[in-house]
Protein backbone atom coordinates (compact mmCIF):
# COMPACT_ATOMS: atom_id res chain seq x y z
CA UNK A 1 0.00 0.00 0.00
CA UNK A 2 1.24 3.56 -1.25
CA UNK A 3 2.33 6.22 1.54
CA UNK A 4 -0.79 8.27 0.03
CA UNK A 5 -3.20 5.68 0.40
CA UNK A 6 -1.94 4.97 4.08
CA UNK A 7 -2.37 8.81 5.05
CA UNK A 8 -6.47 8.89 3.14
CA UNK A 9 -8.58 8.22 6.65
CA UNK A 10 -6.38 10.47 8.07
CA UNK A 11 -6.58 13.31 5.74
CA UNK A 12 -10.44 12.80 6.21
CA UNK A 13 -10.20 12.88 10.14
CA UNK A 14 -8.25 16.07 9.77
CA UNK A 15 -10.57 17.48 7.23
CA UNK A 16 -13.34 16.53 9.91
CA UNK A 17 -11.40 18.43 12.50
CA UNK A 18 -10.91 21.16 10.88
CA UNK A 19 -14.48 21.60 10.37
CA UNK A 20 -15.84 21.18 13.75
CA UNK A 21 -12.85 23.30 15.07
CA UNK A 22 -14.87 25.78 13.44
CA UNK A 23 -18.67 24.81 15.07
CA UNK A 24 -17.27 24.44 18.57
CA UNK A 25 -17.44 28.19 19.26
CA UNK A 26 -21.11 26.85 21.31
CA UNK A 27 -19.17 25.78 23.78
CA UNK A 28 -17.89 28.98 24.78
CA UNK A 29 -21.26 30.39 25.04
CA UNK A 30 -20.25 31.79 28.24
CA UNK A 31 -18.48 34.68 27.50
CA UNK A 32 -21.79 36.28 25.74
CA UNK A 33 -23.54 35.90 29.35
CA UNK A 34 -22.57 39.77 29.69
CA UNK A 35 -23.44 41.16 26.34
CA UNK A 36 -26.25 39.11 26.07
CA UNK A 37 -27.89 40.79 29.51
CA UNK A 38 -26.30 44.07 28.68
CA UNK A 39 -28.18 44.20 25.06
CA UNK A 40 -31.69 42.77 25.74
CA UNK A 41 -31.70 42.99 29.46
CA UNK A 42 -32.65 39.49 30.40
CA UNK A 43 -31.31 37.83 33.61
CA UNK A 44 -29.63 34.18 34.04
CA UNK A 45 -32.63 32.31 33.84
CA UNK A 46 -33.05 34.00 29.89
CA UNK A 47 -29.59 33.18 29.26
CA UNK A 48 -28.97 29.72 30.85
CA UNK A 49 -32.61 29.18 28.50
CA UNK A 50 -30.56 29.94 25.40
CA UNK A 51 -27.57 27.03 26.14
CA UNK A 52 -30.05 24.72 27.42
CA UNK A 53 -32.71 25.32 23.86
CA UNK A 54 -29.00 24.77 22.06
CA UNK A 55 -28.23 21.72 23.86
CA UNK A 56 -31.41 20.34 22.82
CA UNK A 57 -31.11 21.18 19.14
CA UNK A 58 -27.58 20.08 19.00
CA UNK A 59 -28.64 16.68 20.13
CA UNK A 60 -31.35 16.49 17.39
CA UNK A 61 -29.31 16.98 14.95
CA UNK A 62 -27.00 14.45 16.34
CA UNK A 63 -29.67 12.61 16.13
CA UNK A 64 -31.12 13.25 12.34
CA UNK A 65 -27.74 13.52 11.02
CA UNK A 66 -27.05 9.66 10.35
CA UNK A 67 -30.37 9.96 7.88
CA UNK A 68 -29.14 13.80 6.50
CA UNK A 69 -25.47 11.99 6.12
CA UNK A 70 -26.73 8.75 4.34
CA UNK A 71 -25.96 8.89 0.43
CA UNK A 72 -23.95 11.58 0.97
CA UNK A 73 -20.14 12.55 1.72
CA UNK A 74 -19.78 13.58 5.34
CA UNK A 75 -17.14 16.19 4.27
CA UNK A 76 -19.52 17.45 2.12
CA UNK A 77 -22.27 17.84 4.55
CA UNK A 78 -19.66 19.49 7.34
CA UNK A 79 -19.16 22.24 4.95
CA UNK A 80 -22.92 23.17 4.58
CA UNK A 81 -22.79 22.87 8.44
CA UNK A 82 -20.53 25.14 8.67
CA UNK A 83 -22.23 27.76 6.20
CA UNK A 84 -25.67 27.16 8.22
CA UNK A 85 -23.66 28.00 10.88
CA UNK A 86 -22.27 31.27 10.18
CA UNK A 87 -25.57 32.39 9.04
CA UNK A 88 -27.05 31.74 12.94
CA UNK A 89 -24.24 33.74 14.00
CA UNK A 90 -24.83 36.44 11.70
CA UNK A 91 -28.60 36.52 12.28
CA UNK A 92 -27.86 36.23 16.22
CA UNK A 93 -25.49 38.98 15.64
CA UNK A 94 -28.45 41.45 13.85
CA UNK A 95 -31.15 39.86 15.93
CA UNK A 96 -33.04 43.28 17.40
CA UNK A 97 -35.18 40.82 19.87
CA UNK A 98 -34.39 38.45 22.48
CA UNK A 99 -36.32 36.08 20.99
CA UNK A 100 -35.05 36.34 17.47
CA UNK A 101 -32.01 36.09 19.23
CA UNK A 102 -32.90 32.64 20.67
CA UNK A 103 -34.18 31.52 17.58
CA UNK A 104 -30.69 32.49 15.49
CA UNK A 105 -28.59 30.86 18.51
CA UNK A 106 -29.99 28.28 19.71
CA UNK A 107 -31.97 27.49 16.83
CA UNK A 108 -30.15 27.41 13.57
CA UNK A 109 -26.97 27.59 15.04
CA UNK A 110 -26.85 24.70 17.39
CA UNK A 111 -28.34 22.64 14.42
CA UNK A 112 -25.84 23.21 12.25
CA UNK A 113 -23.06 22.41 15.10
CA UNK A 114 -25.23 19.41 16.03
CA UNK A 115 -24.85 18.76 11.98
CA UNK A 116 -21.08 18.99 11.70
CA UNK A 117 -20.24 17.05 14.53
CA UNK A 118 -22.53 14.32 13.52
CA UNK A 119 -20.55 13.93 10.25
CA UNK A 120 -17.63 14.58 11.99
CA UNK A 121 -18.18 11.63 14.41
CA UNK A 122 -19.37 9.42 11.03
CA UNK A 123 -15.95 10.07 9.02
CA UNK A 124 -14.02 9.06 12.87
CA UNK A 125 -16.10 5.53 13.20
CA UNK A 126 -16.29 4.57 9.54
CA UNK A 127 -11.99 5.75 8.74
CA UNK A 128 -10.98 2.27 9.02
CA UNK A 129 -8.09 3.02 11.15
CA UNK A 130 -7.05 0.70 13.92
CA UNK A 131 -7.16 3.27 16.17
CA UNK A 132 -10.49 4.38 15.88
CA UNK A 133 -10.33 5.22 19.70
CA UNK A 134 -7.56 8.09 18.87
CA UNK A 135 -9.39 9.08 15.46
CA UNK A 136 -12.56 9.83 17.54
CA UNK A 137 -10.43 11.88 19.90
CA UNK A 138 -9.13 13.96 17.67
CA UNK A 139 -12.42 14.66 16.41
CA UNK A 140 -14.26 15.68 19.55
CA UNK A 141 -10.95 17.19 20.78
CA UNK A 142 -11.27 19.73 17.60
CA UNK A 143 -14.66 20.70 18.85
CA UNK A 144 -13.80 21.43 21.98
CA UNK A 145 -10.94 23.44 20.82
CA UNK A 146 -12.92 25.73 18.76
CA UNK A 147 -13.77 27.12 22.33
CA UNK A 148 -10.20 27.49 23.35
CA UNK A 149 -9.52 29.51 19.86
CA UNK A 150 -12.21 31.58 19.72
CA UNK A 151 -13.36 31.80 23.80
CA UNK A 152 -11.04 34.34 25.10
CA UNK A 153 -11.27 36.34 22.17
CA UNK A 154 -14.98 36.54 21.92
CA UNK A 155 -14.77 37.80 25.61
CA UNK A 156 -12.95 40.62 25.00
CA UNK A 157 -14.91 41.65 22.06
CA UNK A 158 -17.50 41.33 23.80
CA UNK A 159 -16.71 43.67 26.35
CA UNK A 160 -15.53 46.38 24.34
CA UNK A 161 -17.97 46.22 21.30
CA UNK A 162 -20.77 44.81 22.24
CA UNK A 163 -22.34 41.00 21.36
CA UNK A 164 -22.50 41.36 17.48
CA UNK A 165 -18.85 41.80 16.96
CA UNK A 166 -18.28 38.96 19.12
CA UNK A 167 -20.45 36.83 16.91
CA UNK A 168 -18.94 38.37 14.09
CA UNK A 169 -15.31 36.14 14.65
CA UNK A 170 -16.35 32.55 14.42
CA UNK A 171 -19.01 33.92 11.75
CA UNK A 172 -16.43 34.52 9.23
CA UNK A 173 -13.97 32.10 10.25
CA UNK A 174 -16.88 29.06 9.60
CA UNK A 175 -17.12 30.90 6.58
CA UNK A 176 -13.17 30.60 5.71
CA UNK A 177 -13.42 27.15 6.57
CA UNK A 178 -16.49 26.11 4.61
CA UNK A 179 -14.70 27.30 1.57
CA UNK A 180 -11.54 25.49 1.87
CA UNK A 181 -12.72 22.32 3.17
CA UNK A 182 -15.39 22.21 0.59
CA UNK A 183 -12.18 22.28 -2.04
CA UNK A 184 -10.58 19.94 0.29
CA UNK A 185 -13.42 17.62 0.23
CA UNK A 186 -13.16 16.45 -2.93
CA UNK A 187 -9.85 15.08 -2.47
CA UNK A 188 -10.83 13.42 0.63
CA UNK A 189 -11.32 9.33 0.60
CA UNK A 190 -15.33 8.46 1.08
CA UNK A 191 -15.80 6.82 4.44
CA UNK A 192 -18.29 4.46 5.72
CA UNK A 193 -21.75 6.01 6.33
CA UNK A 194 -24.71 3.94 7.86
CA UNK A 195 -25.71 2.88 4.32
CA UNK A 196 -22.52 2.17 3.44
CA UNK A 197 -20.07 -1.05 4.12
CA UNK A 198 -20.21 -3.01 7.03
CA UNK A 199 -17.41 -2.39 9.76
CA UNK A 200 -13.96 -3.90 9.70
CA UNK A 201 -14.67 -5.46 12.81
CA UNK A 202 -17.51 -7.60 10.94
CA UNK A 203 -15.56 -8.07 7.99
CA UNK A 204 -13.00 -9.78 10.09
CA UNK A 205 -15.64 -12.12 11.69
CA UNK A 206 -17.37 -12.76 7.83
CA UNK A 207 -13.94 -14.12 6.47
CA UNK A 208 -13.12 -15.97 9.91
CA UNK A 209 -16.94 -17.46 10.02
CA UNK A 210 -18.36 -16.78 12.80
CA UNK A 211 -20.17 -13.53 14.30
CA UNK A 212 -19.09 -10.90 16.77
CA UNK A 213 -20.92 -11.50 19.92
CA UNK A 214 -23.85 -9.48 20.36
CA UNK A 215 -24.23 -6.71 22.39
CA UNK A 216 -25.67 -7.69 25.99
CA UNK A 217 -29.32 -6.41 26.41
CA UNK A 218 -29.76 -3.50 28.16
CA UNK A 219 -26.28 -1.67 27.34
CA UNK A 220 -28.40 1.10 25.39
CA UNK A 221 -30.29 1.86 28.18
CA UNK A 222 -27.26 1.78 30.38
CA UNK A 223 -24.81 3.90 28.40
CA UNK A 224 -28.03 6.72 28.27
CA UNK A 225 -28.06 7.22 31.78
CA UNK A 226 -24.52 6.88 32.74
CA UNK A 227 -23.54 9.71 29.80
CA UNK A 228 -26.24 12.13 30.78
CA UNK A 229 -25.55 11.80 34.32
CA UNK A 230 -22.12 12.54 33.42
CA UNK A 231 -22.51 15.11 31.05
CA UNK A 232 -24.80 17.28 33.12
CA UNK A 233 -22.04 18.47 35.28
CA UNK A 234 -20.09 19.29 32.55
CA UNK A 235 -22.26 21.22 30.93
CA UNK A 236 -23.42 23.14 33.65
CA UNK A 237 -19.96 24.16 34.54
CA UNK A 238 -19.63 24.89 30.57
CA UNK A 239 -22.64 26.86 30.21
CA UNK A 240 -22.18 28.98 33.50
CA UNK A 241 -18.32 28.70 33.71
CA UNK A 242 -17.87 32.65 33.33
CA UNK A 243 -20.92 33.42 35.62
CA UNK A 244 -19.23 31.15 38.30
CA UNK A 245 -16.30 33.43 37.99
CA UNK A 246 -17.67 36.11 38.11
CA UNK A 247 -20.49 35.40 41.19
CA UNK A 248 -16.77 34.40 42.98
CA UNK A 249 -15.29 37.87 42.74
CA UNK A 250 -13.79 37.46 38.74
CA UNK A 251 -13.43 40.64 36.32
CA UNK A 252 -14.35 39.96 32.81
CA UNK A 253 -11.28 39.01 31.67
CA UNK A 254 -11.03 36.73 34.12
CA UNK A 255 -14.44 35.18 33.12
CA UNK A 256 -12.85 34.86 29.22
CA UNK A 257 -9.97 32.88 30.76
CA UNK A 258 -12.33 30.46 32.80
CA UNK A 259 -14.20 29.55 29.60
CA UNK A 260 -10.83 29.18 27.96
CA UNK A 261 -9.44 27.09 31.19
CA UNK A 262 -12.97 24.70 30.85
CA UNK A 263 -12.81 24.33 27.46
CA UNK A 264 -8.56 23.54 27.14
CA UNK A 265 -9.28 20.82 29.77
CA UNK A 266 -12.12 19.77 27.57
CA UNK A 267 -10.13 19.33 24.67
CA UNK A 268 -7.18 17.68 26.25
CA UNK A 269 -9.48 14.80 27.94
CA UNK A 270 -11.26 14.14 24.54
CA UNK A 271 -7.38 13.92 22.88
CA UNK A 272 -5.72 11.73 26.06
CA UNK A 273 -9.04 9.29 26.22
CA UNK A 274 -9.07 7.76 22.82
CA UNK A 275 -5.86 6.08 22.88
CA UNK A 276 -6.56 4.94 27.08
CA UNK A 277 -9.59 3.35 25.88
CA UNK A 278 -8.04 2.10 22.65
CA UNK A 279 -5.39 -0.05 24.89
CA UNK A 280 -8.34 -0.88 28.14
CA UNK A 281 -11.44 -0.08 27.05
CA UNK A 282 -13.83 3.05 27.64
CA UNK A 283 -15.26 1.00 31.00
CA UNK A 284 -12.28 2.60 33.53
CA UNK A 285 -11.99 5.64 31.43
CA UNK A 286 -15.72 6.73 32.19
CA UNK A 287 -15.78 5.72 35.48
CA UNK A 288 -12.84 7.46 36.49
CA UNK A 289 -13.61 10.21 34.51
CA UNK A 290 -17.07 10.46 36.45
CA UNK A 291 -15.47 10.20 40.17
CA UNK A 292 -12.76 13.06 38.79
CA UNK A 293 -16.03 15.69 37.70
CA UNK A 294 -17.64 14.36 41.14
CA UNK A 295 -14.93 15.72 42.84
CA UNK A 296 -13.93 18.42 41.45
CA UNK A 297 -17.84 20.18 41.39
CA UNK A 298 -17.87 19.17 44.71
CA UNK A 299 -14.83 21.60 45.68
CA UNK A 300 -16.48 24.29 43.47
CA UNK A 301 -19.70 23.77 45.97
CA UNK A 302 -17.51 24.17 48.73
CA UNK A 303 -14.64 26.83 47.87
CA UNK A 304 -15.50 30.15 46.30
CA UNK A 305 -11.47 31.71 45.69
CA UNK A 306 -11.17 32.01 41.67
CA UNK A 307 -8.09 30.17 41.63
CA UNK A 308 -9.08 27.03 42.65
CA UNK A 309 -12.55 27.56 40.97
CA UNK A 310 -10.33 27.73 37.90
CA UNK A 311 -8.68 25.06 38.51
CA UNK A 312 -11.49 22.81 39.17
CA UNK A 313 -13.48 24.14 35.99
CA UNK A 314 -9.79 21.99 34.24
CA UNK A 315 -10.44 18.88 36.17
CA UNK A 316 -14.44 18.98 35.25
CA UNK A 317 -13.64 20.31 31.37
CA UNK A 318 -10.64 17.12 31.03
CA UNK A 319 -13.02 14.58 33.10
CA UNK A 320 -16.29 15.87 30.42
CA UNK A 321 -14.33 16.11 27.87
CA UNK A 322 -12.74 12.08 28.48
CA UNK A 323 -16.89 11.33 28.39
CA UNK A 324 -17.34 12.75 25.16
CA UNK A 325 -14.89 10.60 23.99
CA UNK A 326 -15.44 7.43 25.18
CA UNK A 327 -18.87 7.02 24.79
CA UNK A 328 -18.72 6.94 21.23
CA UNK A 329 -15.81 4.93 21.42
CA UNK A 330 -17.94 2.32 23.48
CA UNK A 331 -20.53 2.61 21.22
CA UNK A 332 -18.67 1.90 18.02
CA UNK A 333 -16.86 -0.70 20.38
CA UNK A 334 -20.12 -2.64 20.60
CA UNK A 335 -22.19 -1.58 18.07
CA UNK A 336 -19.45 -1.58 15.18
CA UNK A 337 -19.23 1.19 12.56
CA UNK A 338 -22.03 -0.02 10.09
CA UNK A 339 -24.50 0.85 13.01
CA UNK A 340 -22.70 3.92 14.73
CA UNK A 341 -24.30 6.41 13.79
CA UNK A 342 -28.07 5.57 14.51
CA UNK A 343 -27.14 3.76 18.05
CA UNK A 344 -25.07 6.80 19.23
CA UNK A 345 -27.80 9.07 17.95
CA UNK A 346 -29.97 7.62 20.71
CA UNK A 347 -27.50 7.53 23.46
CA UNK A 348 -26.75 10.88 22.77
CA UNK A 349 -30.24 12.38 23.85
CA UNK A 350 -29.34 11.59 27.19
CA UNK A 351 -26.43 14.38 27.08
CA UNK A 352 -29.08 16.73 25.56
CA UNK A 353 -31.58 16.19 28.00
CA UNK A 354 -28.55 17.24 30.47
CA UNK A 355 -27.80 19.85 27.85
CA UNK A 356 -31.43 21.18 28.34
CA UNK A 357 -31.96 21.16 32.22
CA UNK A 358 -28.43 21.40 33.90
CA UNK A 359 -27.58 24.61 32.18
CA UNK A 360 -31.31 26.18 32.83
CA UNK A 361 -31.32 24.84 36.14
CA UNK A 362 -27.82 26.74 37.45
CA UNK A 363 -29.01 30.00 35.94
CA UNK A 364 -32.75 29.56 38.29
CA UNK A 365 -31.19 28.60 41.14
CA UNK A 366 -28.87 31.59 40.41
CA UNK A 367 -31.16 34.30 40.16
CA UNK A 368 -33.73 33.06 42.85
CA UNK A 369 -30.58 32.53 45.52
CA UNK A 370 -27.60 34.57 44.22
CA UNK A 371 -25.55 31.72 44.50
CA UNK A 372 -24.52 28.79 42.32
CA UNK A 373 -23.78 26.12 45.19
CA UNK A 374 -27.10 23.99 45.41
CA UNK A 375 -26.62 23.42 41.51
CA UNK A 376 -23.13 22.71 42.02
CA UNK A 377 -24.36 19.92 44.89
CA UNK A 378 -26.61 18.54 42.47
CA UNK A 379 -24.60 18.07 39.53
CA UNK A 380 -21.74 16.70 42.18
CA UNK A 381 -24.51 13.95 42.93
CA UNK A 382 -25.50 13.41 39.70
CA UNK A 383 -21.43 12.61 38.78
CA UNK A 384 -21.63 10.04 41.33
CA UNK A 385 -24.82 7.95 39.57
CA UNK A 386 -22.64 8.21 36.30
CA UNK A 387 -19.74 6.59 37.77
CA UNK A 388 -22.00 3.80 39.25
CA UNK A 389 -23.31 3.21 36.11
CA UNK A 390 -20.63 2.94 33.69
CA UNK A 391 -18.82 0.58 36.32
CA UNK A 392 -21.60 -2.11 34.82
CA UNK A 393 -20.37 -1.60 31.63
CA UNK A 394 -19.12 -4.66 29.74
CA UNK A 395 -15.22 -4.97 30.23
Amino acid sequence: MSPAVRRGPWGAVGLAALQVLGLGSLYAWSVLIGPVQARFGVGRTETGLVFALAMAVFTVAVLLGPRCIAGRRPPYVGAFACVAGAAGLGSAALAPTFPLFLMAYAGLFAAASGLGYAAGLQIAAGSGLARTGLATGVVVASYALGAVTLGPAMSVLGDAFGLAVALALPACMLVVIAGGTAALGALAPATTTPKGPISRERDVAGALGRELPSPPAGLIALLWFAFGCGAAGGLMAIGHAAGIVAAAGGTAAVGGLAAAVIATGNASGRLACGPIADRFGPRPVLVAAAFGAAAAIGVMASVSDVAVLLVSLGVIGVSYGMMATGYPVAVQRFFGAARFGVVYGRVFTAWGLAGLTAPWLAGWIFDRNDDYRPALVIASAAACLSALAASRIPR
